[in-house]
């Protein structure tokens, strides 16, 4: 005599629609647009096919700059031209520009490059406006982070905040 143990499922365990399943082409059209999506940036990223030309053209200002920590803990700015300090920002403001250098000085260390080089602070005919750096060919678009950020630059190309024309 064997005595047999039968066990019934839970209450809710099994499911109320066991055989649903995507219909395969909609599974192979979401496979093969991420194939393709993937494909697209790592050829624009290594090889720049694919990729949109980002055309800069009339500088209408520009100012070559160099940072360096205050001993308060704000940011020294000096004309790279002259060396002389054009201005100095107290600690705890002007976060993004902070940031953004940040990334440019760390991006320089990593290529062992001079960190005493300045950078270049362009403001374009077009309305943008970026900071390079010409020892890691490093360009930062500040105008795709918003119109506070963009006066935040501004502010450094000449000594009253205002764009100058003139030669770059």
């Amino acid at each position: 005599m064997s005595a047999e143990i039968h066990f019934e499922p839970e209450p809710g365990s099994t499911s109320a629609m066991p055989n649903i399943t995507p219909p395969k082409p909609a599974l192979r059209v979401a496979v093969a647009m991420v194939a393709l999506t993937f494909t697209m940036a790592f050829l624009a990223s290594q090889f720049g096919i694919f990729k949109s030309p980002d055309i800069y053209e009339n500088p209408v200002a520009q100012r070559a700059l160099s940072f360096a920590d205050a001993a308060d803990g704000g940011i020294l700015v000096r004309d790279g031209a002259t060396g002389e300090t054009a201005l100095t920002l107290p600690a705890g403001t002007n976060g993004f520009l902070r940031g953004a250098l940040r990334a440019m000085a760390d991006r320089r260390r990593v290529a062992q490059k001079s960190p005493d080089a300045p950078f270049l602070l362009t403001a374009w005919g077009d309305g943008r406006v970026t900071i390079e750096d010409p020892e890691t060919r490093e360009r930062i678009a500040v105008r795709s982070f918003g119109p506070t950020q963009v006066k935040s630059f501004v502010a450094l190309l000449d000594k009253d905040g205002t764009m100058f024309a003139g030669p770059p």
